[in-house]
C-alpha cells in the first residue's frame, strides 16, 4: 500500500499527532513540566526574588494508545504500523517572588512562567516518511501561593492559571502552544527534611481546562504529581530519585473525540543529582526521566538540567 503526501500528512495530524511534554490532553498535550520540580521542593525559600531557568529535553519513538498499544495509527479504517520520532526541547525562564506578606501565618508568593519550545515530529509510514518542526513561545502559567516553612518540614498551597500565549494552529501537526484555552490549576507542595540527610517532597496540582475555541474539543481534567527522594551528601550535593504520576480523570469532549475518551496517563522515574553553593544563593541539577505505563500519548525519556538563583 503506498500513500501519497497529502494522506501521510492527514495522517500524522490525525492519528500521532504529539505535542512537548512541556506543553492539555487534546491530541495527547499535557501543559504540565513533568518531572520538572526537582531539590527546591526540600530547600528553605526565604522571602526575595528568585528566577530559574529549566532546560529540557524529550525524545520519544514510541506512541501508546488507549490499550498500550506502541506506534499503531488508523487510516480509512485500517491499522498501520508506524516509527515515530519526537524530539523537543524547551527552555523555561521562571521567576518567582516570595513576599514577607503573612496571611494565615504563610508568606504571600507569586510566580510567572514562560517557555521557548522547539518540537520536530518525524513519521514513518508505509510508503513514506514525513516530519514537520516549528519553534515558538509556549502558554504563559501564572500562580499565587502561600508557603509555610520550619527547620524540618515545608507546605505550600497554590492557585495557578495557565493562558493560550503559545503559538498554535488548529491544521497544523506540531505547535508550541496547546490550544486556543485556558488552565486552572490548584496546587500542593509538601516535603520533609530529617537530620539523617533524607529528604521528601512533592508538588501535586490538578488541571481544568475551558473548551478549546478554534476546535470545540475540551481537554479532561488531570492529576499531576512530582515526587523527590533525596540524601545530602554534604551542604551542598544531593543524590536521589524523581518520579512523576500524570492520570487524566475525566474524558475528552467533542468533535470526533474517541468513545474511550483519550484519556492520557504516564509514570516517569530516574536519577537527580544537585549542587547548592555554598552561600545558598544558586544550585543546580540534572536528571533524566524514563516514561512507562503510557496511555494516549508518546512514551520517553525527559532529561533536565536546571538553574536556580537569587536574584537580590
Amino acid at each position: 500500500m503506498t500513500l501519497s503526501r497529502p494522506v501521510l500528512l492527514a495522517a500524522v495530524s490525525a492519528a500521532v499527532t504529539f505535542s512537548s511534554s512541556a506543553l492539555a490532553t487534546e491530541n495527547g498535550q499535557v501543559r504540565a513540566l513533568l518531572g520538572g520540580p526537582g531539590q527546591e521542593l526540600t530547600s528553605p525559600q526565604f522571602p526575595g526574588w528568585y528566577g530559574q531557568v529549566w532546560l529540557q529535553h524529550y525524545r520519544a519513538t514510541k506512541v501508546r494508545d488507549n490499550d498500550g498499544n506502541s506506534n499503531v495509527a488508523t487510516l480509512d479504517g485500517q491499522q498501520l504500523r508506524v516509527r515515530p520520532k519526537i524530539e523537543a526541547t524547551v527552555v523555561v525562564p521562571r521567576l518567582t517572588y516570595i513576599s514577607e506578606l503573612r496571611y494565615l501565618e504563610g508568606r504571600v508568593g507569586a510566580s510567572v512562567s514562560l517557555p521557548i519550545v522547539h518540537q520536530r515530529n518525524e513519521v514513518s509510514f508505509p510508503g513514506g516518511t514525513v516530519s514537520d518542526s516549528k519553534s515558538g513561545i509556549g502558554d504563559t502559567e501564572m500562580a499565587a501561593f502561600l508557603d509555610w516553612q520550619t527547620d524540618d518540614y515545608r507546605l505550600v498551597t497554590s492557585l495557578g492559571l495557565v493562558a493560550p500565549t503559545g503559538d498554535y494552529d488548529e491544521d497544523r501537526a506540531v505547535n508550541p502552544g496547546a490550544g486556543n484555552f485556558w488552565t486552572v490549576r490548584p496546587g500542593v507542595v509538601a516535603s520533609y527534611v530529617w537530620e539523617n540527610g533524607f529528604e521528601v517532597g512533592s508538588r501535586t496540582t490538578y488541571s481544568f481546562n475551558t473548551r478549546n475555541r478554534d476546535t470545540d474539543v475540551r481537554s479532561g481534567q488531570y492529576l499531576h504529581s512530582d515526587v523527590s527522594g533525596l540524601y545530602r551528601l554534604n551542604d551542598t550535593t544531593r543524590l536521589g530519585l524523581q518520579g512523576f504520576v500524570l492520570r487524566q480523570t475525566t474524558d475528552d469532549s467533542g468533535p470526533d473525540v474517541a468513545s474511550h475518551g483519550n484519556k492520557v496517563q504516564s509514570l516517569g522515574l530516574g536519577p537527580l543529582v544537585g549542587y547548592t553553593s555554598e552561600d545558598g544563593r544558586w544550585a543546580v541539577e540534572f536528571k533524566v526521566l524514563r516514561e512507562f505505563s503510557v496511555r494516549n500519548r508518546p512514551e520517553g525519556t525527559i532529561s533536565y538540567l536546571r538553574l536556580q538563583m537569587r536574584l537580590d
